[in-house]
């Protein structure tokens, strides 16, 4: 009955020429007082019906001609519900409502287009999803970088204030057996921090080198270890201890990599402060 919203000017001449029947004719006229264009397509059909009226020769249509007309609207609409694409009009038994199915016609050209269009799309999609995970890569190691040159800045800042404060003390560190080595110690006790650049053979396999402060009271206070992934500036070291401890002197022993509580490997070197 529709046609872009609207109902076809068939429909319009036969409700104008009374031809409808009730059901349809209701429908057609529920539109129509809804849909200003088609009701100006229905009164420009009355007139025209009213004109022919006039002017045609009066006779007495056969009684089979309102079948007649219906049948031919309806078979034109069938026609039309036929080819429509992707729906096709399919017919059942008799006495049967006939159904819509999606038209076998389309199905071979409609697989040919969608096919191609699918197997594009997924390489899309993997492209994007590769595309993704490199960034989310890209932007980790980002975050990482940026989070150790933060570190590295904060270390910085730490033993610029260190060496730069005026009661920092300095203590050299120098061989207590035959191990061959040097060391030089910046301690502050008002802010905690020790800062110290040590030159030593390689530790052994299994074994690290760690830094004690010794203080005038108590046991010793491990300063940090001397391995990978100690807080460090190229060959400074640096750690943070109890703040304001006197302490008598500095001490580097080798122990168990990952360190220990307490001193329990040889003393490579020492420095009274």
């Amino acid at each position: 009955m529709r046609n872009g919203g609207h109902i076809r000017e068939e429909e319009l001449e036969l409700l104008a020429l009374g031809g409808l029947p009730d059901d349809e004719a209701a429908a057609v006229q529920a539109h129509v007082a809804a849909c200003g264009e088609c009701a100006k397509k229905l009164a420009e059909s009355r007139g025209s019906a009213a004109l022919l009226g006039f002017t045609a020769k009066q006779e007495r249509p056969a009684g089979t001609v309102k079948a007649e007309l219906m049948a031919r609207v309806r078979s034109s609409s069938e026609r039309e519900e036929h080819y429509a694409w992707p729906m096709w009009r399919q017919n059942k038994g008799d006495g049967e409502t006939a159904e819509y199915v999606t038209s076998r016609r389309k199905n071979g050209w409609l697989n040919w287009v969608l096919a191609p269009a699918a197997a594009a799309l997924a390489l899309v999609s993997l492209a994007l999803s590769w595309q993704n995970r490199r960034v989310s890569e890209a932007l980790e190691k980002q975050r990482l970088a940026t989070e150790t040159l933060l570190h590295d800045r904060e270390r910085t800042s730490k033993l610029v204030a260190v060496l730069a404060a005026g009661d920092t003390v300095t203590v050299k560190l120098a061989p207590t057996g035959e191990t061959v080595g040097s060391g030089v110690v910046k301690y502050n006790g008002r802010m905690g921090m020790v800062a110290y650049s040590v030159q030593l053979p390689v530790a052994s396999a299994g074994k690290s080198y760690q830094m004690w402060l010794i203080p005038v009271k108590g046991v010793p206070i491990s300063a940090g270890m001397m391995e990978k992934g100690a807080p460090s500036l190229g060959p400074v070291w640096m750690a943070e201890v109890p703040a304001n401890t006197e302490t008598k002197g500095f001490a580097i022993t080798l122990e168990p990599a990952g360190g220990m509580p307490q001193p329990t490997g040889p003393k490579v070197l020492a420095g009274a402060s």
